[in-house]
């Protein structure tokens, strides 16, 4: 099964090719949305199976690693690119990092295809949606699983693509089509620091492959006992690789949104409910936590780099957790929540536990997905109304959905024995035994964090499911989502709920959703509730000895400590899993506490005096961080460009230029042009006023050279 390896990146772009070609295929719109539904979610799941299979293949080799070839039928060294001595390959690298992000990527991406077929059915651009579906799949794929950097790039930016088509996909809506271009503008900023970090590698390594057969890779070369090695066998200074890791940090900090990179995240709401799913747990996020636990062996031997990650981490779980306290969307609870947990998983990269970093990639994939599917059933059964403020008393109308929005919300908010418990303390545990210092600092911004994240994530549910209902069962008006409007003849209604979902929307009721929407929730759910505890490194540590050969050894520090004699932690793990469990359930607890107290209005602050409170407004204007960058970069950096590089520089000086010469040789044209009549006799005077002027001027010539000397002849008695 290992050399057919190369289907779980295949079968996803088949579907793309597919999905664009069935309106070819299919004449009846409605067969065809059927079709679509099938193949769509079928080519993700079935490349799902075909990672499982490979898996205990390549965890039997040696070395846990293989290579295959991304085309069938070439060999793993046919090259991409050759020139010179620049050789790029056209193939896959299999190991347990990219097994791993390949099975979160099919697995949960199938699910959230499954849950996109009932949630888009009645969208009368389906079958456009499943293209750029499987297209971002596709892509998600050829990053994780590149053998080498280019490679990984092509993916890196087919997802920022993928990104841009789907969250602007009802782009008729003028802040849809503005949220889209946001996302693809601020990532083309990291994706530059990518192609720097990228160009450094090959400059220094010599080659772009991750490993090679010869071992003259580039994670080869970095993990040479003694230092990382150079193509010429030098040893690479502390600060070349230095450079190299921010570089590459500065691409992780646009695609996983960090500060100040992290603006496009809260904007991507725009798309439909699958695609935030997609985008926040299963796929492009997760890309820079991905790439930076790959180049683990430069990133050990780079200590101000990791600072910078660890730092930058904390700082946007922080800044994510005090945003979410605000938000009245119910999705934008959730993506300044994702925001923060990014900002976890870039902590633990920075104090070199990648594994701990990865394992909350991991549990917060099940979570997420379910957090925000379960929102979309929310939105769904509140026909497309997302305001929080407008919901209350869900949790009788839609129990199933409010359970499975319940578990999703204690496993985020670090709930006892729930996947994000686990995956959390351990992050929480390797940053209090930092080895660059400051651990306890990171640890009580650590905690905090979580503390606020477990009373956001009960607000959201006390404000949608237990206060009073803020609406009228019956009256509710449907939220049109699409990019036609029902009168142009475009609505169809061919759910999956069938009549009863047509009724519904038709009562304006709440309502279940249908089965394809809700199965996907009970998946996600029980992996919410077991995967963590047994995974964990309490419970045998499973995860990290998985993971082990795709990290450098020095990022196993963590491991190291509890073993090695004579260590004493800071604070025993048992009193570190009190601690958090302790922190999660106060978290939980005052927002119980407080919203109790508000079960009528669901709002601690009354309007008018939001508008007033200085905090208030400094969190829910996202720190103005949006304001900022308005006064930089559109409003001074719109007039440089257009008073000064515009006007006066480009205006003014080239064109002027460019026009000056232009006019002198139009000038001259003109006055040489009147030379040319036609008449014999005018060029014959011409040509005589020539010859004149050309005698004058040797005749003048002559006049003023000296006179020849004079020779006198010899006289003739001088003549013997």
């Amino acid at each position: 099964m290992l050399q057919n390896a190369w289907l779980i990146v295949w079968l996803p772009l088949l579907g793309f090719f597919f999905h664009a070609i069935s309106g070819l295929i299919f004449k009846d719109r409605a067969a065809q949305k059927r079709v679509v539904a099938y193949i769509a979610p079928g080519v993700v799941l079935a490349a799902f199976l075909v990672t499982c299979a490979v898996l205990p293949e390549v965890m039997a080799l040696p070395a846990h690693r293989a290579t295959v070839p991304l085309i069938p039928g070439l060999g793993t060294d046919a090259p991409w690119i050759k020139m010179g001595g620049f050789q790029v390959n056209f193939a896959l690298l299999l190991d347990p990092l990219s097994l791993l992000m390949a099975l979160i990527v099919t697995g949960v991406g199938g699910l959230i295809h499954v849950y996109a077929t009932g949630y888009m059915a009645e969208d009368p651009e389906q079958p456009r949606f499943f293209t750029y579906f499987n297209l971002f799949i596709f892509m998600m794929l050829l990053l994780v699983m590149a053998e080498n950097f280019l490679l990984m790039f092509v993916g890196w930016e087919g997802v920022g693509t993928c990104s841009y088509l789907l969250i602007s996909f009802w782009y008729t809506q003028v802040e849809n089509a503005k949220a889209g271009n946001k996302a693809f503008i601020v990532n083309r900023v990291g994706d530059l620091g990518f192609a720097l970090g990228m160009m450094a590698v090959w400059s220094v390594f010599g080659t772009l492959s991750f490993f090679t057969t010869d071992g003259r890779g580039v994670l080869d070369l970095a993990a040479v006992e003694g230092g990382a090695r150079d193509v010429l066998g030098n040893p690479v200074s502390a600060g070349t690789l230095t450079l190299i890791c921010m570089l590459l940090f500065v691409g992780a900090m646009g695609k996983s949104a960090q500060i100040p990179l992290w603006v496009w995240l809260p904007d991507a709401m725009a798309g439909p409910t699958p695609v935030s799913a997609l985008i926040h747990a299963a796929t492009m996020v997760t890309a820079g936590v991905v790439m930076v636990t790959r180049c683990s062996w430069l990133f050990v031997q780079a200590p101000d780099a990791m600072q910078l990650v660890g730092w930058i981490g904390i700082a946007t779980a922080f800044m994510g957790a005090t945003i979410g306290l605000v938000q009245n969307d119910i999705k934008r609870v959730l993506a300044f929540s994702t925001v923060s947990q990014l900002g976890y998983m870039f902590l633990a990269c920075g104090v070199g536990n990648f594994t701990a970093g990865m394992f909350h990639v991991t549990t917060h994939a099940f979570f997420k997905a379910l957090l925000f599917l379960g929102s979309g059933a929310v939105i769904h059964s509140m026909l497309g109304e997302q305001d929080m403020r407008r919901m209350g008393g869900l949790r009788k109308l839609i129990p199933r959905t409010w359970l499975m929005m319940f578990i999703g919300t204690y496993a985020i908010a670090g709930f006892p024995l729930l996947s994000g418990f686990w995956s959390k303390d351990e992050i929480l545990e390797a940053a209090l035994e930092s080895p660059w210092g400051s651990g306890p600092l990171l640890y009580g911004i650590g905690l905090l964090t979580a503390f606020m994240t477990a009373f956001y994530m009960n607000r959201l549910m006390w404000k949608t499911f237990y206060t009073e209902p803020r609406f009228v069962d019956g009256q509710l008006v449907p939220h049109h989502h699409s990019n036609f409007d029902a009168h142009d003849g475009h609505e169809e209604h061919a759910h999956a709920g069938g009549d009863e979902h047509g009724h519904a929307h038709g009562s304006g009721k709440v309502h279940e959703s249908p089965p394809s929407m809700m199965v996907p929730l009970y998946v996600l759910a029980v992996l919410s509730v077991g995967f963590g505890i047994v995974m964990a490194h309490f419970t045998g540590g499973r995860f990290e000895h998985f993971l082990e050969p795709s990290v450098a050894p020095k990022s196993l520090y963590v491991s190291a400590l509890r073993h090695e004699e004579g260590h004493a932690p800071l604070i025993p793990p048992v009193v570190g899993f009190v601690i958090s469990s302790v922190v999660g359930i106060a978290g939980l607890s005052l927002a119980a506490l407080l919203y109790r107290q508000k079960m009528q209005t669901g709002a601690l602050l009354p309007e008018a005096e939001k508008a007033r409170n200085p905090v208030y407004q400094f969190l829910y204007n996202k720190w103005w961080w949006d304001a900022l960058y308005e006064r930089i970069f559109l409003q001074t950096g719109g007039w440089l460009a257009d008073r000064v590089l515009w006007r006066l520089v480009d205006a003014g000086i080239v064109d002027g230029i460019v026009n000056g010469v232009a006019g002198a040789v139009g000038l001259m044209a003109r006055i040489f042009r009147r030379v040319q009549t036609g008449y014999v006799r005018n060029y014959a005077l011409v040509m005589l006023l020539g010859v004149v002027i050309l005698v004058g001027g040797l005749l003048y010539q002559w006049s003023k050279e000296p006179p020849l000397p004079v020779r006198e002849r010899p006289s003739a008695a001088g003549v013997q």
